[in-house]
């Protein structure tokens, strides 16, 4: 398995992530609204970056958790966005892998990653929803584990529930530390 550490997210990490949302919002523009690809990039930028910007700060200052996940060489290979869900709980907003790293076992790394850290914290229950038409995530998230507690329209609500009895170090993917 392909092995990252999950590390605070810097400010240029913060940069490299709001880019990589960016990009990925004008591709589904294109795709789904039908914007022209000349203009997409910048119509994301209007529209989407200070939406974005706003609620990483209000993230930040309410405590949730912005991870960058990197590899053995410090290069980062995707971002996570989470935030408690209840008292033993987290909900994962957001895991983005960057474009060059897709569909190389990153996303299901950067999952254990996490569930690992949050379990080695006694958080015992990993949330999160995917769109119903993300074929891929859902994929991704049904090979990792998680089970569907609902469904709201074009969401799905996924939970993993993880084994707290085996606290430690839990900050890479391989449980080394």
């Amino acid at each position: 398995m392909t092995d990252v550490r999950l590390i605070p997210m810097t400010a240029a990490e913060r940069r490299k992530f709001v880019e990589e949302e960016l990009a990925n919002y004008a591709d589904q523009q294109i795709r789904d609204a039908g914007w022209p690809p000349a203009e997409a990039l910048d119509r994301a930028r209007a529209e989407l970056e200070p939406v974005l910007e706003r609620e990483l700060d209000c993230a930040q200052r309410n405590g949730e958790k912005l991870w960058s996940a990197v590899e053995r060489d410090g290069e980062s290979v995707g971002w996570l966005w989470v935030r408690p869900a209840h008292a033993t709980g987290s909900f994962l907003n957001q895991i983005t892998v960057a474009a060059p790293h897709r569909r190389r076992g990153y996303g299901r790394a950067m999952l254990a990653a996490l569930e690992e850290l949050v379990a080695a914290d006694g958080i015992d229950e990993v949330q999160l929803n995917v769109n119903v038409a993300n074929e891929p995530a859902r994929r991704l998230y049904d090979a990792a584990g998680y089970e569907q507690v609902g469904e709201d329209g074009r969401l799905r609500r996924l939970r993993k529930r993880l084994d707290t009895r085996r606290r430690g170090r839990g900050i890479d993917s391989r449980g080394r530390g």
